[in-house]
């Protein structure tokens, strides 16, 4: 079996059988990026439809940074192995799924098929029956996080200071703490797609609920909103470009977690939001341009579909990986270090509770 055509065309048929995601369990990440089992850094959604004047800008130079480095499947591990009896049945271990992986994998996924840019580098192990994906850095993406300049981390926090205006706890960014770019709240879901199941984490926005006391005891994905920045648009071209580049990315992120709504601040180059936006995910497909959310479902079934039948080795010793390069196509290799990116702590800790 070979990789899926990455030729649009290929995959335009009927969207495939898409089970809808399913929250199965979260926790939150500290401004210390410690993995914590509770709902401490979950963000209430703050309505703010229409005109406002948000200052992106403020509190920049106070901000906490997240430093880029990679941190692995470490939190989603960690969720699973704090949740084993979930997945522990006559005293055995089994995820009883095909895949583990992020969201943001799942999403790059989703774009390959109109990707004629970046390349990207997925690191791929099975144990006990489940493929577990890792994306890892290409040699353009490190150098370019090395090299950031002062704009690409203003661009990087405006979209954190946009999340606290959204957000009801915050005090519509008007807090004078410095934000804390570490903190994340994540949930995990489990979905199927055709035959192929995945468990996946994903870190999750704002969520519909007045105050922390009436959220509901199992978090409803529809209740959840995607926050987005984008500039203004003011050309036709700009236009285009938001719809045929921005717009599937904003579009596969939400649908993979059941998202129903994203609210777009419309910003100004200084980082001002003059305008906030209600976009329903379910229209996106209609408003992108040059691109096809089933031609992406299909791609991505087809992909991950290849590698259920390829990778057949129950092994940590044996680690994959695939290169993808616009305008080359795919490559598959096993790794001559095999170095497991399974830590031990994790796998030899699995045992009924």
């Amino acid at each position: 079996m070979d990789f899926p055509t990455l030729e649009p065309w290929d995959h335009d048929r009927e969207f495939p059988k898409f089970r809808a995601p399913k929250i199965i369990g979260e926790f939150s990440i500290n401004g210390e990026r410690k993995v914590e089992m509770n709902r401490s850094q979950l963000q209430l959604f703050r309505p703010a439809a229409g005109r406002v004047h948000f200052n992106l800008q403020r509190g920049f130079s106070t901000r906490i940074p997240k430093e880029w480095t990679s941190e692995g499947l470490d939190s989603v591990l960690t969720w699973i192995l704090h949740n084993r009896q979930k997945f522990t049945e006559n005293e055995r271990f089994n995820l009883s799924t095909d895949f583990v992986c992020f969201r943001g994998l799942l999403r790059l996924l989703l774009n390959t098929p109109y990707e004629q840019r970046d390349p990207w580098i997925i690191r791929i192990t099975r144990w006990r029956d489940t493929i577990f994906l890792l994306q890892e850095e290409t040699e353009e993406e490190k150098k370019k996080k090395m090299n950031m300049t002062d704009r690409d981390k203003k661009f990087t926090y405006w979209g954190y200071k946009f999340e606290q205006y959204m957000s009801l706890a915050t005090e519509g960014g008007d807090k004078e703490e410095p934000l804390n770019e570490k903190e994340e709240f994540c949930c995990m879901f489990r979905t199927k797609i055709d035959d192929i199941s995945i468990i996946y984490g994903a870190e999750m926005d704002g969520y519909k609920a007045k105050d922390k006391a009436s959220v509901d005891r199992h978090l409803d994905p529809s209740k959840f909103v995607e926050f987005k920045t984008s500039r203004i648009i003011e050309t036709d071209r700009q236009d285009r470009n938001w719809r045929k580049f921005k717009l599937i990315k904003w579009w596969a992120q939400s649908f993979l977690v059941g998202i129903e709504e994203i609210q777009c601040g419309w910003r100004n180059d200084s980082g001002i939001v003059s305008e906030v936006e209600r976009i329903r995910v379910k229209d996106i497909p209609k408003m992108g341009l040059d691109w096809k959310a089933n031609v992406s479902a299909n791609f991505l079934l087809q992909f991950l579909t290849f590698l259920k039948k390829k990778i057949r080795s129950n092994s940590l010793e044996k680690v994959y990986r695939v290169r993808y390069q616009p305008g080359t196509g795919f490559s598959l290799a096993e790794e001559e270090e095999n170095t497991s990116f399974l830590p031990s702590w994790f796998t030899d800790n699995f045992s009924p509770v």
